[in-house]
């Protein structure tokens, strides 16, 4: 049975963007179809299997999705701060530095958090290029606020995350959520901003937190005013 990739995303629980990037390193079974890509479910189940990941079965992807607290991409960072100086030799290092000063409240289990962004990690880069990083668990943590977060972190010096474009990562985007719907709706808003090659550059001067939130907020005002016009856009039959 051959499903396409918006459906194998959700099966794995992470982004079309992430599997993409994985079909073309070869990472995971696929075949391309009219210029796209496509699943064989038997196939994706078996590589599952074996490298112990977790599908989300059919019921579950096919449910209504579950209300959440939209908030502002601005407001998810600031909640989850600003860090500059990270200091590390390998992806791991960085991480886990990261790890420790994220903002969470004291039900979370901070080592729980770690290994399931090392897990991630280990899986495939969440180096995306041009310098950037997106670590992330693959599953929601338990007790992330509502909305989600991510924390910022400027790194001392460039690290070798085998990204794609082999460029070494100055900043991550640790993003944690409290559910999958939550996480693409972050990932797709961060994943606007990081299109713009200004911001990129704003970035690389490693700018004060609120000069990044001021940023990001006027970045999320073009989103939305581009959804407006789209909405009105929309022919009803």
């Amino acid at each position: 049975m051959e499903i396409d990739i918006k459906t194998a995303a959700r099966m794995l629980g992470t982004s079309e963007a992430t599997l993409r990037r994985w079909a073309r390193q070869g990472k995971i079974p696929t075949a391309e179809k009219f210029e796209t890509y496509v699943f064989r479910k038997e196939d994706l189940c078996k590589w599952a299997r074996e490298r112990n990941i977790p599908l989300i079965d059919d019921s579950v992807i096919k449910s209504p999705a579950i209300e959440t607290k939209e908030i502002p991409l601005s407001e998810c960072m600031r909640r989850g701060k600003v860090f500059s100086g990270i200091s590390g030799e390998t992806p791991e290092d960085v991480i886990a530095v990261a790890s420790r000063l994220i903002p969470l409240p004291d039900t979370v289990n901070r080592k729980l958090l770690l290994d399931r962004l090392l897990q991630r990690e280990a899986l495939a880069s969440t180096g995306i290029g041009n310098g950037i990083a997106v670590p992330h668990p693959r599953y929601p943590i338990e007790d992330i606020p509502a909305g989600g977060m991510i924390t910022t972190c400027f790194l001392e010096k460039g690290i070798d995350f085998h990204a794609i474009d082999n460029q070494p990562v100055f900043v991550l985007f640790i993003i944690l959520s409290p559910d999958t719907k939550t996480h693409l709706r972050i990932l797709s808003r961060l994943s606007f901003c990081l299109k713009d090659n200004g911001f990129i550059q704003f970035l690389r001067q490693q700018p004060s937190s609120e000069a990044l939130f001021e940023k990001v907020h006027n970045i999320e005002q073009k989103i939305n005013r581009s959804d407006d016009r789209n909405k009105r856009n929309i022919i009803l039959p």
